[in-house]
């Protein structure tokens, strides 16, 4: 992978690229989220990130989920990724633990409704539990099955309280989250202000269809846009910088 700006450079250490300046802001962890989009902001084709995904992004995935204490993913992207327990190669997990985090980071779902499949490889076949984001508000039932296989936090009321959420991930040791999305939770999180860091891939291909943005759907699904319409306002971002490699450039943008 090759560095295009702030310099251009024929080799990059993704490590070190990604680990520089990352500072929990006070009061809560580091929030980085983490998407892929098409140029004209598809983020999947036929509900799947992978067909518009290749080898350097699905690199930079695990790297960035090397250097995270949490991986924070909202339910539907769960559901629609088949998702799994995080794994991560031995000597990375040592190299974690060099750095004074844990062998793996943990996996937190964020669930509205607690709908979640327990007997799916991500609760059945992870080595530590996962932990269940979830309104206090939500079904009894469905929160005690969910405390059979995970670890609940629960805040708010109706909704899952995002600031509370991450204020309890980051009582438990969490300094660096990551967010894989999707774009309802990425918007939930940009609304209260809560994204520190913005990582895009831009994948240079098409999509003939329509389907959600980045962080377009938590502004729809509360009816504050009518869909279609411009967002009223702006998130400012900072370039941090921009990488390249086999047709795909690697966005680096931090909140202004």
């Amino acid at each position: 992978m090759r560095s295009l700006l702030p310099e251009a450079a024929d080799q990059v250490d993704l490590v070190e690229a990604y680990s520089r300046d990352v500072r929990p802001p006070g009061g809560r962890p580091f929030v980085r989220l983490n998407m892929i989009s098409t140029l004209d902001g598809a983020i999947a084709l036929d509900g799947r990130a992978g067909q518009i995904s290749g080898p350097a992004d699905r690199s930079l995935f695990f790297v960035l989920r090397s250097l995270a204490d949490v991986v924070l993913v909202g339910a539907g992207t769960v559901r629609a990724e088949n998702y799994g327990p995080v794994k991560l190669p031995e000597d990375v997990q040592q190299a974690r633990v060099g750095r004074g985090q844990s062998p793996l980071p943990r996996l937190a779902v964020v669930t509205q409704r607690v709908d979640l499949d327990f007997s799916s490889r991500l609760f059945a076949g992870a080595s530590q539990r996962p932990v269940v984001i979830a309104p206090g508000g939500a079904d009894p039932r469905a929160l005690a099955e969910a405390r059979r296989f995970a670890d609940v936090l629960a805040t708010g009321d109706k909704e899952v309280d995002l600031p509370l959420a991450l204020a309890g991930l980051g009582s438990q040791g969490a300094r660096h989250i990551l967010c894989e999305g999707g774009p309802t939770l990425n918007g939930s999180l940009v609304a209260a202000s809560l994204a520190d860091e913005f990582c895009l891939t831009l994948s240079l291909k098409l999509v003939v269809g329509t389907g959600a943005g980045v962080v377009r759907g938590w502004l729809e699904n509360h009816n504050a846009l009518p869909s279609g319409q411009p967002v009223a306002g702006l998130m400012e971002l900072g370039l941090v910088h921009v990488l390249e490699d086999d047709g795909f450039l690697f966005l680096r943008l931090r909140n202004a």
